[in-house]
């Protein structure tokens, strides 16, 4: 008898009918959480809900929005499905479900058709490591001549790796390329149990949607894209952060939010004209990039303002970058006209949760503590608060 896991945060008529349903299938319907194949019966799909355990998740709810099924489902591979559905489709899911279906109407294409890039090669990954038995792994995504690690779990190292030495990790069979047509990413395994690329056997079907997505990513980068400072502007934040701080709450981690200006700029624009004052906003987002984390974003929010939102990061992380940042912008004047321009900033931080619930309080906060450098003396970073 195959054992499913049960989860009933939100008890329901629809839930009863569906664990009965199992019992007749021939299912061992286990309470509580487990290593296996777990339904979670609930109001809607909500990111807070997702258990640690469970290698998937069929979600029985009243009803959903495609966010948040997009939303959940980046957080750990299933299915959802309304509860007005016939009990027959959330039988035919648990079968897709359980037997690793990745054809044209298995599992992945149907929960996928709505994933943004980032969850659809975390969906990957981690199906990857959970059939090959690996301890962990990471994908590279291409970017002209350098793949970029865009999802992992710390297994591997986030140093970009240059073509060559991607070339060479293939050659090895230490790596598997995915979507080759495109050339567009590396999945590596740390000491998989089974072939690397067993799990991959159908992934002709799955191509399509991660080419689809990297191609929509990159049509809406050069919309979200500040057009002086290549930083991100302030239109991606927006999209950007209320996921970003959703995700954060699903996993329990922390989120910063460095709210950063230039000092003085007005002045020195009329001092040194114009070009100097775009000099100095070139400079102050190139050093920040370079500063920057890997998996760390970088806004340009309006005029002087910039925005760097980081992943996993406390108050306390956030702080140190800041001041980083601040000392080496101090130690790199601009040089203009053989004049050399001092840069300064002022920066405030906040986190999730320590000082906001939701996004729009954690912009908030981190502008106050911006307000609070500024009044105090300038070239400073203060914490929210």
């Amino acid at each position: 008898m195959s054992r499913i896991y049960w989860l009933e945060p939100h008890p329901s008529p629809a839930g009863e009918a569906l664990r009965q349903a199992l019992g007749d299938w021939g299912y061992d319907v286990t309470p509580g959480p487990g290593t296996g194949t777990l339904i979670l019966v609930a109001d809607r799909p909500d990111p807070r809900l997702v258990p640690a355990e469970g290698a998937e998740v069929l979600w029985w709810v009243r009803e959903a929005e495609p966010e948040e099924v997009s939303a959940v489902l980046g957080l750990k591979p299933g299915w959802v499905l309304p509860q007005s559905r016939p009990l027959a489709a959330a039988r035919e899911a648990l079968h897709h479900l359980r037997h690793r279906d990745l054809g044209t109407e298995g599992w992945l294409r149907r929960m996928l058709h709505l994933a943004t890039l980032d969850e659809l090669l975390r969906l990957i990954l981690d199906r990857a490591v959970l059939l090959s038995g690996a301890r962990g792994g990471a994908i590279w995504l291409r970017q002209d001549e350098l793949f970029y690690q865009r999802v992992g779990d710390g297994t591997f190292p986030e140093a970009p790796l240059p073509q060559t030495e991607a070339a060479d990790l293939l050659r090895r069979g230490e790596a598997l390329l995915l979507a080759p047509s495109e050339q567009l990413a590396i999945l590596r395994l740390q000491d998989p149990r089974e072939g690397i690329d067993s799990f991959l056997l159908d992934f002709d079907e799955v191509e399509p949607l991660l080419l689809n997505a990297w191609r929509l990513e990159e049509s809406r980068a050069l919309s979200f894209r500040d057009d002086l400072t290549v930083a991100q502007n302030r239109r991606c934040l927006e999209a950007e952060l209320p996921p970003a701080v959703r995700e954060a709450a699903a996993r329990k981690e922390p989120l910063a939010l460095l709210f950063l200006d230039v000092d003085d700029l007005k002045q020195l624009n009329t001092r040194h004209g114009h070009p100097a004052g775009s000099l100095v906003l070139e400079a102050v987002a190139r050093t920040a990039q370079r500063i920057c984390r890997a998996h760390d974003r970088l806004y340009r929010y309006g005029g002087d303002e910039f925005c760097i939102l980081m992943p996993a990061t406390t108050a306390q992380g956030a702080h140190k970058l800041g001041e980083r940042l601040l000392q080496a912008l101090k130690a790199q004047p601009v040089e203009l006209d053989g004049r050399l321009i001092a840069v300064s900033i002022s920066a405030g931080v906040a986190a999730f949760p320590e000082h906001a619930d939701g996004a729009g309080r954690l912009l908030e906060q981190a502008d106050r503590a911006l307000f609070r450098a500024k009044r105090e003396g300038k070239g400073r970073v203060d914490l929210g608060g």
